[in-house]
């Protein structure tokens, strides 16, 4: 018999899913009133995540409610993901509450894959670690980005990694920007500090490939944030770690995780190296997983798993609440929703802000 939600496509018996934990601010403010009143087990299942994301965090008026922000009055994310690391939060608590919501109608899913930053809500959906560590880890996460990244961002080409490369060394930035991400055979990320980077950018747009600044407003995936990395270990590792329930594959170590990894040093190493999205994608699909789940708002990288294995299907339960950019109007495609980590792309390079958060 059929699997359905009631608001997805219906699962066949033998399908097995794959879980996509994307990046923040890939998508817009994630619409979890929707997601809750749509079926009952989702309703109490966003009510948990959402009480155990907020015992990991300040109590207001220091930190926002994220049931407030996320739940009962969504027309106030706006100011709040101004705090810097909201959007980030907003982003981890969309995550967990479609996984969770998921579980809780029935599905259970037999691999998870994180992106970057998505790597936390995909080990503490696998039960490495819990809810309301998770929520702690994201948010020490983002201010020793914020920090330590700072004058520094990353920008989109839409080229493969021989290309992207190809475009670094014609510009001439004396190793300065690097490849951060693969997130499809034709979507590259880069990433470097903020004038070397706009020159990155300005030699692809010379040579007729698409470039865009992205809203990130630090260094991520860079070498330069050695030092950052282990900043960020030393906050998360006493966190208890837990034995995995399903499996996780990792597109920064490019493979499976086990318990016998330090998956602090794990998620420490996403500070500083390359994700590469692709081969973890047609890892996954190799080993079995029929249907890759979008875990959390908008689709941006179901449609990196449509560019990547088109033979797999992918099923979207929590669209982003519609919203209009000069990002969306000026640069719109596919590319667009596989941008990278923390990522929309901006109609102009984005100033300094505190908050990633695109629709801020």
């Amino acid at each position: 018999m059929a699997l359905s939600f009631g608001w997805t496509p219906e699962l066949k018996p033998d399908d097995v899913c794959a879980l996509l934990f994307p990046g923040t601010g890939s998508a817009g403010p994630p619409d979890l009133r929707t997601l809750a009143a749509r079926d009952p087990a989702a309703a109490c299942a966003v009510d948990d995540v959402l009480d155990a994301v907020q015992e990991g965090l300040p109590r207001p008026p220091d930190w926002p409610s994220m049931r407030a922000v996320l739940l009962e009055d969504p027309n106030r994310y706006r100011a709040a993901s101004r705090v810097p690391g909201v959007a980030q939060l907003a982003a981890y608590t969309a995550s967990v509450a479609v996984d969770r919501s998921l579980r809780a109608c029935g599905l259970t899913p037999g691999f998870a894959v994180g992106q970057s930053f998505g790597e936390i809500a995909a080990l503490v959906c696998a039960g490495a670690f819990s809810v309301t560590d998770g929520a702690r880890m994201a948010r020490s996460l983002v201010e020793v980005l914020t920090r330590r990244g700072a004058g520094g961002g990353l920008g989109l080409l839409e080229t493969g990694e021989d290309g992207a490369r190809a475009l670094i060394d014609r510009a001439g930035t004396g190793g300065q920007v690097v490849v951060a991400c693969l997130n499809a055979p034709s979507v590259t990320v880069v990433s470097g500090p903020g004038g070397p980077l706009e020159q990155v950018l300005d030699t692809a747009r010379g040579q007729g490939v698409r470039a865009v600044r992205l809203a990130v407003p630090y260094l991520s995936h860079h070498p330069a944030m050695a030092g950052a990395d282990q900043e960020w270990y030393g906050l998360i590792r006493a966190f208890p770690q837990r034995p995995l329930r399903i499996t996780v594959h990792s597109p920064v170590r490019g493979r499976a995780y086990t318990d016998d990894d330090d998956l602090h040093r794990a998620l420490a190493d996403c500070i500083v190296k390359p994700v590469r999205l692709p081969g973890t994608l047609r890892a996954v699909h190799a080993a079995g997983a029929s249907v890759f789940v979008e875990a959390g708002a908008g689709d941006a990288l179901c449609q990196c798993a449509r560019l990547t294995v088109p033979a797999a299907a992918t099923l979207v339960p929590l669209r982003d609440r519609p919203r209009r950019t000069a990002a969306t109007a000026v640069h719109p495609g596919a590319a667009d929703a596989c941008a990278a980590d923390a990522t929309t792309p901006a109609a102009e390079p984005p100033a300094p802000a505190p908050a990633a958060d695109p629709g801020s």
